[in-house]
């Protein structure tokens, strides 16, 4: 082979070696490499706080688990409240005794039933008076003398206290079985009240229309017809 053939054919690979070296040079270090738009630019995600737990409501305190001495403690708290009220019936202020009235009612006993009643019938200030016929519907069981009381207090010269009286011996009635005693006594007394001609008429009418109610709620119900 000519001598001038075989160093052609040596250039040739000598360049072709050439620019792959060049070429795989340029592979490994790019020059001008764009970023990466979603790695790079992106911000990281935040991440949300947890939300804190929901806290429990506390249950309700039920009074026949209280400790001896808790009871104890309401006792005591119960008496110094009614004896703070017993010695504020006492004041000059009117205001004050009105006060004592309605603490008094918070705290139903006989000794409390049977003072509201005797302020009821006895004391000279119509608002006193009208606090007392009020508060002694916190009764449960109201006594002979109580409901002797508000009965008396039907023919009072004030009209809020006849009225309250009335609202209280209804309120007694609403919360008794039509065959106890003291709803049978209320009722019999409202009757004699509604038929005496020396109460005013307009109080005349209530009590009928109590005893109208009293009658609608005690009537049974009508069997529908076949």
């Amino acid at each position: 082979m000519p001598i001038s053939r075989i160093l052609l054919i040596t250039l040739l690979i000598s360049s072709i070696i050439v620019a792959a070296v060049f070429y795989n040079l340029e592979s490994d270090h790019p020059e001008d490499e764009a970023p990466d738009p979603v790695t790079e630019s992106a911000p990281a995600p935040k991440t949300e706080a947890a939300a804190p737990a929901p806290t429990k409501a506390a249950p309700p305190i039920d009074e026949n688990s209280l400790a001896p001495d808790e009871i104890a403690d309401d006792d005591q708290i119960e008496k110094e409240q009614v004896a703070e009220a017993m010695t504020q019936l006492g004041s000059s202020n009117d205001e004050e005794r009105i006060e004592a009235v309605e603490q008094l009612g918070a705290y139903p006993s006989p000794e409390t039933e049977a003072t509201l009643g005797q302020l009821l019938t006895t004391d000279a200030n119509a608002e006193v008076r009208n606090a007392a016929a009020l508060s002694l519907g916190s009764l449960d069981e109201p006594s002979d003398a109580t409901i002797a009381a508000l009965m008396s207090a039907l023919e009072d010269q004030n009209e809020d206290v006849r009225f309250s009286a009335l609202s209280t011996l209804e309120d007694f009635m609403l919360g008794l079985e039509e065959d106890a005693p003291n709803h049978q006594r209320i009722q019999d007394g409202l009757k004699l009240k509604a038929a005496s001609r020396s109460m005013p008429e307009d109080l005349k009418e209530s009590i009928n229309e109590v005893l109208k109610d009293q009658e609608s709620v005690a009537a049974p119900e009508a069997e529908p017809d076949n």
